[in-house]
């Protein structure tokens, strides 16, 4: 079974938040996880976000840092090509959705993921739309 993960639920392995028990849960049940290699990017970004708020310490967003990367390793990554994003631009579109989750929805499309991990209500929604199934952190 592949579990396609998004940032959100990478996210909630990394901080102490609601859902956080059930990312661990969904995470470890995969056979396989996968990515888009862009979640890297959104990941950190929303570290340092939370860092800049206050949220996180210095010594916090390093470790964080480094445990991103250590859970990384357990990913397969999904490459960020021509087509996947032709594909995502056409799924913002038709689904209404913002542009890194419609990276994610076509990355799992475009690997037949079983199942799409996200907190993300919209990204939910259109996974389900789509055929797939969906484990939400927060409601599980």
């Amino acid at each position: 079974m592949i579990t396609y993960v998004d940032t959100s639920t990478l996210l909630k392995r990394l901080l102490a938040e609601d859902g956080s028990d059930a990312a661990d849960a969904i995470w470890n049940a995969a056979d396989v996880l996968a990515c888009a290699a862009t979640a890297v990017v959104e990941a950190r970004a929303a570290l340092a976000a939370a860092q800049r708020g206050g949220r996180l310490t210095a010594g916090e967003l390093r470790a964080a840092t480094s445990e991103l990367g250590d859970l990384l390793e357990e990913v397969t990554f999904v490459a960020v090509t021509d087509t996947l994003i032709a594909e995502a631009a056409d799924l913002a579109e038709s689904e209404a959705l913002r542009g890194y989750d419609a990276v994610h929805l076509a990355a799992a499309l475009s690997i037949e993921a079983n199942v799409v991990t996200s907190s993300d209500a919209a990204l939910c929604a259109a996974a389900e739309r789509r055929g797939l199934h969906v484990a939400n952190p927060l409601d599980v």
